[in-house]
């Protein structure tokens, strides 16, 4: 039996470990975002190699955490995607070494019944059921000298301030060398060194270019991102799968940044493999 004296000092070390929890993510997150910048800074690919390697421990594969088998399922077929052998099919080039990978799936469902539009791949004429929606998606795919890392809610806030949180140059004045008269109209007019008005969003643009194209440098096939604060998604993501009741047949609806169509994979000898592919579609 525990002494009541020790009640108080049991208590207040749980109340210090539950306190004291959050904040080791938080201090975590604040770090990674330091250690970006710093690489930023100093342009050393060698603090964006200790980034991307604090970010692969954080966050690991958990295909056999999946709440069922079709998400499990789900898993498979995403690193099936990205293979060489159906990933030329759909114009996807896989640069290393880092690949940024989704953290969540939007969809996963079946068919009870393998109907002529579902095995085209048309998902809008198909009748399919839901099983899951938005659920938590860490795909393993493995490839030599590939880094998987993957983008998180927290992680998307890190890459987010990395790309538009900074200080920009100073605005410039417009100076000029001399005033001089005019004989046509007898006024005074401007000459000499005229500077263009400072465009403070094309100075804006130019920066997240430049950092943008620094995670790029090293990176390879890293992200999209459209130069709004909210927009940041992996370089490849897969919106959606609807399954055979069999497990035999997949239609798959992806997207490759501002590009991405609809596929259809069929199973052979437990190997999802490519079928055929159905439509695909590049946005302005």
């Amino acid at each position: 039996m525990i002494r009541k004296p020790l009640y108080p000092l049991l208590l207040a070390l749980c109340l210090l470990i539950l306190i004291d929890t959050p904040f080791a993510g938080f201090a975590q997150s604040e770090g990674q975002r330091d250690l970006l910048e710093r690489a930023y800074d100093t342009k050393s690919y060698d603090l964006l190699e200790q980034f991307f390697d604090n970010w692969q421990k954080e966050y690991a594969d958990n295909e056999v955490e999946a709440p069922d088998k079709w998400v499990a399922e789900a898993h498979k077929v995403f690193a099936a995607m990205l293979r060489p052998d159906i990933s030329s099919e759909i114009g996807v080039e896989v640069l290393g070494p880092v690949l940024i990978v989704q953290s969540t799936l939007d969809k996963v469902g079946y068919v009870n019944k393998k109907s002529r539009a579902f095995q085209k791949g048309d998902l809008y004429k198909t009748v399919y059921f839901i099983v899951d929606s938005v659920v938590d998606f860490r795909p393993k795919y493995q490839i030599e000298g590939l880094t998987i890392v993957y983008l998180t809610e927290d992680y998307k806030t890190i890459i987010n301030d990395y790309l538009t949180t900074f200080i920009l140059p100073p605005l410039e004045i417009e100076t000029f060398d001399e005033w001089e008269l005019t004989e046509s109209d007898s006024i005074w007019t401007v000459s000499g060194n005229e500077k263009a008005p400072y465009d403070y969003e094309d100075a804006k643009l130019q920066e997240e270019l430049e950092r943008i194209f620094f995670l790029r440098d090293y990176a390879g096939s890293i992200l999209c991102h459209y130069f709004l604060a909210s927009v940041i998604t992996p370089f490849f993501s897969i919106d959606k799968i609807i399954f055979d009741r069999s497990l035999q047949y997949a239609v798959v609806e992806y997207h490759q940044c501002k590009r991405g169509g609809t596929i259809v994979l069929k199973k052979i000898k437990n190997k999802w493999t490519f079928d055929h592919r159905h439509d695909w579609w590049v946005s302005s």
